[in-house]
């Protein structure tokens, strides 16, 4: 009886052409829209500008570099020729005049010295893209690290990683900084002369840090999880509308009759949910994939994520269907498609990033379900693990739960106004 139940479910929506172009393809024509529309912004192309750099140095190049030249053993002699070609070598002063006296660098990149400041206070200050900060005793070290075997120095690049093309770019120049200066320092360990006198051959290290290193979403990718999560929420709505239709045309009536437990009855609501909401799903990300060409490599997680969403839309459908038969009117259901859909899309982050607008909105939009589905969509999408699912699964689990005893509770116990 169960299954017929199910049966009957399915056989009343799809024989509802408007439910079935909402549900399927709405979502479809408002991805490809909103990816192709917005899809520049989100991309971050736009027109290039000089890049602002900060160099933070904390000490004194040229001091450093006389003292160790002073304090070297009466056994390590340099003469003046070699002496002359170390002071040219120092590391910030070449990464200085790398970056400010070649012409098209000097379009590219503007680089601003500055001179007792702390890092905290140049990136509270936002005024600079990059920020490059030489420790204390970089210069000491580093000679201390050729002419003694010491720890071998490292310097630190700061980059704003929403800036994708500003950090690609430095950070390549960075790394090209790096191998050059690496390679004369190898030649020189092998005793290869460069103008006739060795280099320093202490190795240079940069340390990258980046706000993090996850997958880059674009637009269609935000979109089509974005929408997918919204129409979702629809197929409630739907379903709780099309069971209270089942009052009004005596079909709930023969149910009872036939002994079939309100709990049976409810239970096939909630069933009949999970499994439309995995068809339109696979539907919708069948679609991105071949369209959009979206990876879900990781589909035990994205399926995991699905399933427990679903058991989420399942139990609102069946809220609703309680609701309705309490107030003997499809008013629940009609109010949450016309208007609670789209409040909860607009917290969830459905029509755009709700974090870019507030920090504070944004963690309210986790405890709506598409909020949290939506935001363990785009985890996995960026390379997430499952336990940096786990809170939205807990989120999840937790409003299905809940909305499922609600939903129990009210149910009228014959189905009639009480």
């Amino acid at each position: 009886m169960f299954i017929a139940l199910l049966k009957k479910q399915m056989k009343i929506l799809f024989r509802s052409p408007s439910e079935v172009f909402t549900l399927f393809v709405m979502p479809i024509v408002l991805i490809l829209i909103l990816s192709y529309a917005l899809g520049s912004i989100m991309g971050g192309d736009s027109e290039m500008t000089t890049i602002e750099m900060a160099i933070i140095h904390h000490g004194d190049e040229q001091e450093q570099f006389r003292n160790v030249i002073n304090d070297l053993p009466p056994n390590l002699v340099l003469d003046q020729q070699a002496i002359d070609n170390i002071e040219n070598s120092l590391p910030v002063s070449l990464l200085f005049e790398e970056l400010t006296t070649d012409k098209e660098m000097q379009n590219l990149i503007h680089v601003t010295q500055l001179e007792g400041k702390s890092l905290a206070e140049v990136k509270e200050n936002g005024d600079y893209d990059v920020v490059v900060e030489i420790p204390q005793n970089f210069t000491k070290e580093f000679l201390q690290a050729k002419f003694f075997n010491q720890e071998k120095p490292a310097f630190n690049v700061y980059l704003n990683e929403s800036e994708q093309i500003t950090s690609t770019i430095v950070k390549d120049l960075v790394d090209y900084f790096q191998l050059q200066y690496t390679l004369q320092s190898e030649l020189s360990e092998n005793n290869i002369q460069i103008n006739n006198t060795a280099l320093p051959s202490a190795q240079i290290n940069s340390t990258i840090r980046t706000v993090d290193s996850l997958e880059e979403v674009t637009s269609s990718v935000y979109y089509t999880f974005s929408m997918a999560v919204m129409f979702m929420l629809f197929v409630a709505g739907t379903l709780a509308g099309q069971s209270f239709i089942e009052k009004n045309t005596h079909i709930f009536d023969r149910i009872l009759l036939a002994r079939i437990h309100l709990g049976t009855y409810l239970l096939s609501i909630i069933v009949s949910s999970v499994v439309f909401t995995l068809l339109q799903v696979l539907v919708l990300f069948s679609f991105s994939y071949f369209v959009f060409h979206i990876s879900f490599a990781r589909w035990e997680l994205f399926l995991l994520l699905t399933i427990v969403f679903s058991l989420v839309i399942g139990a609102i459908a069946a809220l609703l269907s309680s609701i309705n038969y309490r107030s003997n009117s499809a008013g629940a259901s009609n109010l949450f498609s016309t208007a609670i859909v789209a409040i909860l899309a607009f917290f969830g982050g459905s029509y755009f990033n709700i974090s870019s607008l507030s920090p504070f909105l944004a963690k309210v939009g986790m405890w709506t379900p598409n909020g949290a589905a939506l935001d363990g969509y785009l985890t996995i999408a960026q390379n997430g693990s499952l336990s940096d699912l786990l809170p939205n699964i807990t989120i999840l689990s937790f409003l299905a739960v809940l909305f499922m005893l609600l939903a129990f509770l009210l149910f009228p116990k014959r189905g009639g106004i009480v």
